[in-house]
């Protein structure tokens, strides 16, 4: 297969992982309001070591376990300053 041929099918996927991202990322907000409502944290370290393992235990490869680790952590610090702003905006 071409280099051109991988790369459409890398754009695909991409866009596919964009309307994933956002879907969590729609969840995460109403978590974070779940949260604020009852006054509780928005971090949850027990709630991300879990993500963590179960995210490793799933993996097949051929990404390694600290590239999920990597992932999964940029994608769960972006949920938490979600969560954040909407907590701020509920201060407003």
């Amino acid at each position: 297969m071409e280099i051109t041929a991988y790369r459409k099918e890398i754009d695909a996927i991409d866009e596919k992982l964009l309307e994933l991202l956002n879907e969590r990322a729609s969840l995460a907000l109403k978590i974070g309001e779940t949260k604020f409502k009852n006054r509780m944290l928005v971090e949850n370290s027990d709630r991300e070591q879990a993500i963590y393992d179960r995210m490793v235990a799933l993996n097949k490869g051929p990404l390694q376990k600290q590239h999920v680790i990597e992932i999964f952590s940029v994608i769960m610090q972006t949920s938490k300053n979600l969560q954040h702003l909407y907590q701020s905006f509920e201060d407003v």
